[in-house]
């Protein structure tokens, strides 16, 4: 599960204003927490094309990360690494996750619009593919102290046992969580979520751990009252559990999707079902 031992944030850079706001969010993050961060830039095509019409080498990638990682260590004190690696994001990121033993990835979008509305989600992409919980931001950090935590029930593949993570995220950021529990309008899908959740609050309880209960509206899209709860209690994160096995891109987007492109632009937590899959009676 969590690397607990190297305190050390991943934050995928690719020298644009979205990645700054990465950088800014994950900054803010190890900061709170301790942490170091380091910047990762995955050299592919594209990113040569650029060099390339720009007129500069390889070898300038290198010294553009060590004068940002300078920059950020003096503003905000915090250590801070890098490292340019030659592949392709969806792998390069995940091998460097694991070697680096990184806590979380921070990885910046602009939201799905454009080419990649009409390709397919590259958030989503790189979300199936990460070990470690993706962190999704797409604007600066402002004043959040990641305290006040969404956590969605329904009977999506690792919903309840996102509660282990929940516990490891109390532990950092002393944080609440806000469970906000799915209304379907079957008997027997509510009586195999009314179980879940007594089982989530009893572990909780069990942690000391802050929660709220909210249930979601019965004729609303689930998607859109997570987002819109987590609007109207100012939430500093939507936490969400994606089975990399069962995400698929559609032309309307997925559940994943509406939550982690939100348009209020909430930081959403994105980890992954796969490595979720174990009994939490136990905890």
């Amino acid at each position: 599960m969590e690397n607990e031992n190297n305190n050390v944030i991943l934050v995928a850079y690719d020298f644009t204003s979205i990645g700054d706001i990465a950088i800014e969010n994950a900054a803010k993050m190890a900061k709170l927490l301790g942490y170091k961060i380091c910047l990762l830039h995955v050299i592919n095509s594209p990113s040569k094309k650029n060099l390339k019409r720009a007129n500069q080498p390889l070898t300038s990638i290198n010294e553009k990360l060590k004068n940002i990682s300078a920059t950020i260590s003096q503003e905000h004190g915090i250590d801070v690494d890098f490292i340019a690696r030659e592949g392709s994001i969806f792998t390069t990121i995940a091998k460097e996750s694991n070697k680096i033993g990184a806590n979380f990835l921070v990885f910046g979008t602009h939201g799905k619009k454009g080419i990649q509305f009409l390709l397919g989600s590259f958030a989503i992409k790189l979300v199936k593919s990460c070990p470690v919980p993706v962190f999704v931001v797409q604007k600066p950090a402002s004043d959040s102290t990641f305290k006040d935590i969404v956590f969605p029930l329904d009977l999506q593949p690792g919903s309840k046992q996102k509660v282990k993570w929940a516990i490891s995220l109390h532990k950092q950021f002393n944080c609440k969580f806000h469970l906000f529990v799915d209304s379907d309008p079957a008997e027997y899908i509510q009586k195999r979520i009314r179980a879940d959740l007594n089982q989530v609050k009893k572990i909780l309880d069990k942690h000391n751990i802050s929660y709220t209960e909210t249930h979601s509206p019965t004729k609303s899209k689930f998607a859109y009252s997570i987002i819109n709860f987590s609007q109207s209690i100012k939430a500093d994160m939507i936490m969400v559990s994606t089975d990399p096995d069962k995400i698929t891109w559609s032309l309307f987007g997925s559940m994943d999707e509406r939550i982690i492109y939100n348009q209020n632009k909430i930081p959403v937590m994105c980890i992954n079902a796969q490595d979720l899959r174990v009994i939490i009676g136990g905890l």
